[in-house]
Order: C-alpha cells, then sequence, then structure tokens
C-alpha cells in the first residue's frame, strides 16, 4: 500500500501533525550532542552571556521552547533527571524517531488510538524482557568505574572524564554500606577556583569554606578533638530593642568590665577543658563555634593552640557531629570530655584568594567533600553536574545488582527482540511496536554517526558495535567497555513510551486563558 496516496482527514489533526513536526524538530537539535563525540551547543541569554554545553537535560532547561508540545516533552524530560540524572537526549532521539516512524502509519488510516495500544503493550514486554538483560558482575571498583566513565564522557571532555569517573566511584564507595540505603545528601560539593580542572579531588572528610580568624593560630593539627557548640563569646546583642541607662562613666565601664568577665569565663572553661583532655599528650584541639568569637577571645585561644572556627554553618556542624561523632552544646555548663568529636588531622590551606578547612582520617568515614576546582564558574558548573549525574546512576546500579550493556548494545538487543514480539500480535497494534522497535536502533545509529562512522544500515552499526565491544549474542558477557544503569534505562523507556502515547492523543491546541 503507498504511503503518499492517503493523507491525514483535517479531523484528525493538524494538531496531531504539529505535535510530531515538534518532537521530529527537539530531535534534529538535539542528536548531534549523543555520545562522547557529541558536538557542544551554544546558548545565548537574553542578557548577553554565552554558555556551552552538550548535556541533554542542561540545553532542555535553558532553552526557550516556544512550541506547547515541544515545552511538554522537555519538561518531563528534565523532571526525571532528578532521580536517574541520565538519558535526557537519548529520550528525546527516542521519541522524536518513534514519532517519525508513526507518522507513516497515520498516512495509512491507522487510528492513533490502535498505535497507543501497541505502544503500551511495548512497554510491558520492555518491564519483563529487561530484567533478564542485567549483567550480575561483581559490584567492584572496576565495574562502578564503567559505569562512571560511560555517564561522564558524554558530557565533559575525555581528560577530565576519567578523572570525575575515579572521584564518582570514590564518593559512592564511601557512603556505601551494605544493607543500607544509600543517602547521596552524605556527599557535598564544594566549588573552587583554581587554575587548573585536574586538581579537582575526593576528601573523604570534611572541607569547610572558612578557616581560623586569628593569624597565630595551628596551621595543621593533628589527632585533634573537636568541640561544636554554639556558645556566644563576643559582646551579647539582644534580639529585642533594649538599651542600658548610666548616669556616670564608670558604670559604664563596671557594665563593661563585667561583660568582658563572662566571656573570658566561657572562654577559660574551653581552656580548662582542652587541658584536661590533652594532658600534655601530643593532641591537638579545635573549637568550631555556630556564633561568633571576638579579637580577645581569638587571642586567647591561640595562646592555647586551640585553632578557633568561628560562624560556622549549621549545615556544616551537622556533618561534622556525623563524621568525628561529636555532640553539640548550647551551654557552657554541659563541657565534658564525652561530647568531644576526633580528627586524625585538620588543616587550613589558603586557595587562591580564599581560606579552607580540612577534616581528614575522620572516626565516621561515611562522608566525603567533592572539591570541583576550575578556572571558570561554567566549568565548574559542567563538572558538577555530570559528577552528580554518575553518582545517581551508580547508586542506583548498586540497588539493581547489576547494569546493562552500553554504547548502544542494549538498544540493538532490544530492537531484535520487539520485531520477533510484534510478530505474535495480532491486529494493527504490531505496527506500534514496530514503530518504537526500529526507533531504537536510533541511538546507537546516531552515536556511531558522532563519532565519526557511516552507518549505511542496521547491519553495519551492528557491525561496529561487535568491533568496539563483544558480538550481539543474547550469551551474557563479563568484560564490557561500557555499562548503563538498568533503572535509567527501563525509566527512559517508560517516559518516552508515556510521553509518545500522551502526544497521539492530542486532537488540538488551545490558547488558555491563563490564571494571572
Amino acid at each position: 500500500e503507498n504511503i503518499e496516496e492517503h493523507k491525514l482527514s483535517p479531523g484528525k489533526g493538524l494538531s496531531l501533525y504539529i505535535s510530531i513536526c515538534a518532537a521530529k524538530g527537539l530531535q534534529d537539535i538535539m542528536k548531534n550532542n549523543l555520545g562522547p563525540s557529541g558536538t557542544m551547543k551554544v546558548l545565548v541569554t537574553a542578557s548577553g552571556d554565552i554558555k556551552i554545553s552538550k548535556d541533554g537535560s542542561y540545553l532542555l532547561n535553558e532553552m526557550q521552547i516556544q512550541n506547547p508540545t515541544a515545552s511538554l516533552i522537555a519538561k518531563t524530560i528534565i523532571s526525571q533527571k532528578s532521580y536517574i540524572g541520565d538519558g535526557s537526549t537519548s529520550a528525546i532521539i527516542l521519541i522524536g524517531e518513534t514519532l517519525r516512524n508513526i507518522e507513516k502509519y497515520l498516512e495509512k488510516g491507522i487510528h492513533p488510538q490502535i498505535l497507543c495500544d501497541g505502544i503500551d503493550l511495548t512497554r510491558m514486554e520492555i518491564e519483563k524482557w529487561l530484567p533478564s538483560q542485567i549483567i550480575n558482575n561483581v559490584l567492584d571498583r572496576k565495574t562502578l568505574l564503567k559505569c562512571a566513565r560511560t555517564v561522564i564522557e558524554t558530557k565533559i571532555k575525555k581528560i577530565l572524564s576519567e578523572r570525575m569517573a575515579n572521584i564518582a566511584v570514590d564518593a559512592v564507595l564511601t557512603i556505601y554500606n551494605e544493607g543500607k540505603v544509600i543517602d547521596l545528601e552524605r556527599i557535598e560539593i564544594l566549588q573552587i577556583n583554581s587554575r587548573t580542572e585536574a586538581d579537582s579531588k575526593w576528601i573523604r572528610g570534611l572541607v569547610l569554606d572558612h578557616g581560623a580568624r586569628h593569624p597565630d593560630m595551628p596551621k595543621i593539627v593533628h589527632n585533634a578533638f573537636i568541640l561544636l557548640c554554639n556558645i556566644n563569646l563576643e559582646h551579647e546583642r539582644s534580639e529585642t530593642n533594649s538599651s542600658f541607662n548610666y548616669n556616670c562613666i564608670e558604670k559604664k565601664e563596671e557594665i563593661s568590665i563585667n561583660e568582658r568577665d563572662l566571656i573570658d569565663r566561657r572562654v577559660n572553661k574551653i581552656i580548662q577543658l582542652k587541658r584536661s583532655v590533652c594532658n600534655g599528650k601530643k593532641r591537638g584541639f579545635i573549637v568550631i563555634n555556630q556564633k561568633g568569637i571576638d579579637s580577645v577571645s581569638l587571642d586567647l585561644l591561640a595562646k592555647e593552640g586551640i585553632m578557633g572556627i568561628r560562624r560556622a554553618k549549621r549545615k556544616n556542624l551537622e556533618r561534622i557531629s556525623l563524621l568525628c561523632n561529636c555532640i553539640p552544646v548550647n551551654s557552657i555548663h554541659n563541657l565534658k570530655s564525652d561530647i568531644l568529636g576526633f580528627s586524625g588531622v585538620v588543616y587550613e590551606q589558603l586557595i587562591g584568594e580564599e581560606k579552607y578547612t580540612f577534616f581528614e582520617n575522620v572516626s565516621n568515614p561515611f562522608s566525603g567533600t567533592i572539591l570541583i576546582k576550575g578556572r571558570s564558574s561554567f566549568i565548574r558548573k559542567q563538572m558538577e553536574n555530570s559528577t552528580l549525574n554518575a553518582i545517581k546512576a551508580l547508586k542506583l546500579g548498586i540497588q539493581d545488582k547489576g547494569f546493562l550493556r552500553g554504547s548502544g548494545g542494549i538498544e540493538l538487543l532490544l530492537q531484535k527482540h520487539l520485531m520477533a514480539y510484534s510478530c505474535d500480535i495480532p491486529g494493527r497494534k504490531k505496527y506500534g511496536i514496530r514503530s518504537f522497535a526500529d526507533a531504537v536502533t536510533a541511538i546507537p545509529i546516531t552515536l556511531f554517526e558522532n563519532s565519526g562512522y557511516k552507518i549505511d544500515n542496521l547491519n553495519k552499526c551492528i557491525e561496529i558495535y561487535e568491533k568496539t565491544e563483544k558480538k550481539l549474542e543474547y550469551e551474557i558477557p563479563q568484560d564490557l567497555n561500557y555499562l548503563d544503569s538498568f533503572s535509567v534505562k527501563k525509566h527512559m523507556f517508560t517516559t518516552v513510551c508515556f510521553v509518545i502515547i500522551q502526544i497521539l492523543l492530542i486532537d488540538d491546541i488551545y490558547f488558555g486563558r491563563g490564571l494571572g
């Protein structure tokens, strides 16, 4: 039957045609960004700022998209990033290619609802088939590194991707505790202005973005006791409007002396605690206060060899409490040795014009800090986003207890499986399945085309894949170079199916009145 002999009837919809064109337009924009060899896009903001990126979710979030269907697709794909962190560009390509294939069947007169049923059957079949393709490798560092590299290489240059992949794996292995939920909130990412991006590293401890405020305080402390407190060690200001009335200068001096004496007693309590726990041993002592410490108090602490850090953020206090096993106190009367934490080494470092304090060899090392260094804030942000995406994929891979073939391998196997599955489906629903099956191969084909290969047909694509990886056989290989997360792929395929069904059910587009 000739495709050209049939036209979409006006009742069936110009709006559906517009929606399909919008999806194909997004695909054409995004497909060149796929893979390690993908190109970059330049975004120019209204204020004239220039941003360069190839990250799919970042581009979708920053681009000005006017078409309502294209905007719907972009928002749906962006929303999945918070959970899985990867697969945005692949999802756009798959949606566009599937609707491109479906368009041919619509022109043949097949009703959109029948094709929707076929897409829904495809989704259910993928959910049944995909778990059988999980490669149950030992979740060691080598396996996790392959998955991290697969995610990061598609977003930043290869020179940096190897280093950032190692950092992502170190971070996940640090917070991973078998039998417990992997809490990504335990990983803090800190951006530091530096001359080179290669200085980025993983700190198995904590980094504070400020240092001690006295020049005579120690810059490095070994075997340090840590006191966390929220005590005023400076002249207090009342929270309400108040005033002190005095009728002579002597009264004013007496008030000042009494207030100074109160602060000194608090500082002396801390010094006495330090002397009792250190007691001549080669131990250090650190005070981290959420409130202020005045210059006189800092001087007293410095003479005693105590490192004092003031106005620490509450978030940092909570992490230090967790890492160093210390208990924060709000009163000077609660100072006891059993509230103190411990860190093997604490040191202050000047990077650029800013001081940073590093806590390493902590007593409870199930948290840490990723230091992202770079010359420009934009490059650092790119590195941070790609590392976060890799960490999310690694977390899902550990929960799934395995990974899938990467580099387009799982898509090539899925196409073969869906084509065989469609032969068992009676009626016209099979055309929806075949539309999706043919579209899936667009991901590996685009991936290899962006790497410089010329792909004439599917067999050529399979041949190139088998040269770079292992043969496409149903036995599960153990030594692949690239691995994809099972949950990422499953979520991506499921999201794509739902979006396609929603688009096919659009029969008209109207401008709403709005709520403003």
